[in-house]
């Protein structure tokens, strides 16, 4: 059942109820230490549960499994229009940021080092405090936002929904990020595929989410069912399907102390194959 509660705005918006490259790993502030390996990461405050073993022994449908129509929700006028007005508000709790911070934490390379692309991005790219990479590219869609980001080097003004070819060469980024708008992504598989190119061999790919959404403008397999291990199979087969990914995996890092209308923290993340 879905709680009245949970149908309130909260700071900008909606909620519903429910990797460092190779040999660039350092060390991450352990939160909960279970000493938990997420494909072949460690993240000490990932907890063991039951959605973090979603994709585990997954039977992947024969063929892609979602129409044009799934794809595209209540409100298809260009993001742009929406996101005109510059947004700076949170879009999840302050301990699931905290928790995300320090996942990025584990699998960022180390501060000036390596390079990062961040789709979908804003004022926060929800990095930890005081990260800069050696490049790091914002891309997203509000100019004012892009320029507030304290961890960009540089920031791209794109609608992947429009035009979700990325203007970067083959094997630019060691990491690419998605922090909570992979729901709202209206040509997954061509954005995957993108993401895919980007990245160096062994580079991760990484798209967290939690229960919070502008309705309207999250495509509708998101909604129904609206459930947690729907969505992480749901960005599971935007991996299996879009190229030659290996380690598909799941990170739950809900912190330990969520109470019932508190968010969960996901990511699904997986490595293109050396």
């Amino acid at each position: 059942a879905v709680s009245a509660l949970a149908l309130l705005p909260l700071v900008g918006s909606f909620s519903l109820p429910s990797l460092a490259p190779r040999g660039q790993r350092h060390r991450c502030k352990p939160v909960r230490p279970l000493n938990l390996q997420i494909g072949d990461v460690d993240v000490p405050h990932a907890r063991d549960s039951l959605y973090a073993k979603t994709l585990e022994g997954v039977s992947w449908p024969s063929e892609w499994p979602y129409s044009e129509q799934e794809l595209r929700p209540m409100d298809s006028s260009p993001d742009g229009f929406f996101y005109v007005i510059p947004k700076f508000v949170h879009h999840a709790s302050e301990e699931c940021r905290r928790s995300l911070a320090d996942y990025y934490q584990c699998v960022l390379p180390a501060s000036g080092t390596g390079s990062v692309l961040d789709l979908c991005s804003s004022w926060t790219s929800h990095y930890p405090e005081g990260w800069r990479g050696g490049r790091c590219v914002a891309l997203g869609l509000n100019p004012l936002e892009l320029m507030a980001n304290p961890s960009k080097t540089e920031w791209t003004l794109q609608d992947l929904n429009q035009r979700p070819v990325l203007e970067e060469p083959d094997a630019s980024f060691d990491v690419v990020t998605c922090s909570l708008s992979v729901d709202y992504l209206r040509r997954p598989l061509e954005v995957m595929t993108e993401v895919h190119r980007v990245l160096k061999p062994g580079g991760l790919a990484c798209m967290a989410f939690t229960n919070r959404c502008f309705p309207t403008k999250v495509v509708p397999i998101w909604l129904n069912p609206f459930e947690d291990r729907s969505h992480i199979r749901i960005v599971g087969e935007y991996f299996h399907f879009s190229a030659d990914w290996e380690d598909i995996s799941v990170a739950d890092v809900t912190p330990s102390a969520r109470q019932q209308q508190q968010d969960p923290m996901y990511i699904v993340q997986a490595r293109k194959r050396s």
